[in-house]
């Protein structure tokens, strides 16, 4: 924090932080991906604030710090399937 409250903003040059899935050891010794509750996320977050302030996550939760998916990859393929069907 620095003077009269204000929190440090985010920076957008640094990779995201995903949160939305963990880890969780399934069956034959393997892991797999499952999706965290709204709980689980807050917990984490809450965690990795501490170890990096400075850093955006992607999660449910709708925060200032909060980022969705980067879905544009998929409009770029629909731009370039446009473009090669002319």
């Amino acid at each position: 924090m620095t003077m009269f409250g204000k929190k440090p903003k985010p920076r957008r040059d640094l990779p995201a932080i995903d949160i939305t899935k963990k880890p969780v050891k399934g069956m034959f010794g393997r892991t797999k991906m499952v999706p965290t509750t709204k709980k689980e996320q807050r917990q984490m977050k809450a965690a990795l604030m501490k170890q990096y302030p400075d850093r955006y996550f992607v999660d449910d939760l709708k925060e200032y710090n909060s980022v969705k998916h980067d879905l544009s990859w998929i409009d770029r393929i629909e731009e370039f399937d446009a473009f090669m069907d002319d």
